[in-house]
């Protein structure tokens, strides 16, 4: 929830239902294949976030070695602040005047997934924060990898594949070798690339926003300006 609400109905695999007020922060967890009931008398506003039972399978093996990880839902009411801080990211992102960056958004979805195999099911475990960055192997493959796919959708399971660590440590260990998270070094390549390109001269603007992997002229401008304080026009 990010805002409050008030008398809200619901059931979660059974036909009890439960009414309460949900404070800013409040989680629902619907597992895949449970039915659920929800009702609620006046606005909300909330973050839905779902995620895959195979992506949540997926992170469950590098975190703890098993695919077949349940979650256990929280009671109705339950307040949980490091979901609600990723949920107002997810938002912020989602809402803000850039297209949204898939890459920064895969990242928050892999911390969110982590968090609730963490924190709702029997064999999560505490959180540990890796130590150091990646290897030098690690590193030198991942710049290589990004070199070459920059312009593309990109996502963190297959960077960290290549560099060879979890999702979920890939993305510490990344900023601490690179000093920026995955998804500012990957907006860094595409500005690169479109500022030399502007600088060369022989494509129209759009032409070089598409080569650099934006959506389009505008997105390319509104990136440049943010990022590098200037307008394609100017980096001609």
């Amino acid at each position: 929830m990010l805002r409050p609400g008030r008398k809200f109905r619901a059931s979660l695999g059974s036909d009890k239902i439960t009414e309460y007020d949900a404070p800013v922060g409040c989680l629902i967890i619907n597992p895949a294949g449970v039915d659920s009931t929800f009702a609620w008398s006046e606005t909300r506003e909330n973050a839905v976030v779902s995620i895959s039972p195979e992506a949540l399978s997926e992170l469950a093996a590098h975190e703890s070695d098993v695919t077949d990880t349940e979650l256990e839902p929280p009671a109705f009411g339950t307040v949980d602040l490091r979901a609600l801080n990723i949920a107002q990211m997810i938002t912020a992102e989602l809402t803000g005047k850039l297209p949204p960056n898939e890459l920064y958004l895969d990242s928050l979805l892999t911390v969110f997934g982590v968090h609730l195999l963490r924190t709702y099911t029997s064999r999560g475990r505490p959180a540990v924060s890796p130590k150091g960055g990646l290897s030098a192997v690690g590193a030198r493959r991942v710049r290589e990898y990004l070199d070459e796919n920059f312009a593309r959708k990109v996502m963190v399971a297959e960077l960290a594949s290549v560099a060879g660590v979890s999702p979920n440590h890939f993305i510490v260990r990344f900023a601490r070798t690179f000093g920026m998270p995955p998804h500012r070094y990957l907006i860094n390549l595409r500005l690169d690339l479109a500022e030399k390109l502007l600088v060369d001269g022989e494509l129209a603007i759009a032409e070089v926003a598409y080569l650099a992997g934006f959506s389009d002229q505008s997105h390319l401008a509104a990136t440049m300006k943010k990022y590098r304080g200037r307008t394609p026009t100017g980096a001609g």
